[in-house]
């Protein structure tokens, strides 16, 4: 199995039961449009052995809601992982990452319990968006809060005035128009005594320099115990 590049030396290993594009079509998907790092005309599904002693990611593409069933099946034999999705159905039978934001922010009620934490696709110019979700998920309901620094493939969804916030350079294996440094750092610090984290630092956007997968399935299931 071709291994993830963004998840090398983590402890995290992907798992994409369905194949094709995901049908939900989020803006600047990295899965869909051919970004991704393998044929999504196959399924990825870690063997059992393959699997042992990592946290098992289902659906960093795609969508655990898409074809539900199935995915649960699917996975089923994976002791340790957890589920993705930016559907508001979270009856899974391990933890959820819930992206709140994949179109129109969803600000859910029902069935958090089993949310290990919420996702939000955050950017500069629209920090409203990033504020009602951190104040409805963190503050409200105690669910911790990741921003993902969006990176963009078609500058013209970035507003004209917000523009030189953003640098074009690799990301993992693409090439995108990407938060800089002084931009990430800035955001970050309107959130800081909240505890907010991100996805990545602001200089890496791999795993292994990241662990808040790690961290916050085992404090998810630690707490549940």
């Amino acid at each position: 199995m071709t291994e993830n590049p963004k998840l090398k030396n983590s402890n995290i290993i992907d798992c994409i039961p369905q194949t094709k594009e995901c049908p939900l079509n989020c803006a600047e998907c990295f899965y869909n449009g051919g970004r991704f790092y393998r044929t999504i005309d196959e399924p990825l599904m870690p063997t059992v052995e393959q699997a042992k002693g990592k946290i098992v990611r289902v659906n960093s593409g795609n969508d655990s809601n898409i074809h539900r069933k199935q995915v649960i099946e699917q996975t089923k034999q994976y002791p340790q992982k957890f589920y993705n999705t930016s559907l508001p159905n979270f009856d899974f039978p391990a933890p959820v990452v819930f992206t709140c934001n994949g179109h129109n922010l969803i600000l859910a009620e029902k069935g958090l319990e089993n949310i290990m934490y919420v996702r939000v696709r955050a950017t500069i110019f629209d920090l409203s968006t990033i504020d009602k979700a951190i104040r409805h998920y963190q503050i409200k309901h105690k669910i911790p809060v990741v921003l993902t620094f969006m990176h963009y493939y078609h500058q013209d969804l970035i507003p004209e005035e917000y523009r030189h916030y953003f640098t074009y350079k690799k990301h993992v294996i693409n090439e995108y128009w990407c938060h800089s440094t002084e931009a990430i750092l800035a955001v970050m610090a309107r959130y800081k005594s909240l505890g907010v984290r991100m996805c990545g630092t602001p200089s890496s956007s791999l795993c292994v320099d990241c662990r808040n997968c790690e961290l916050l399935y085992l404090l998810f299931n630690s707490e549940k115990k």
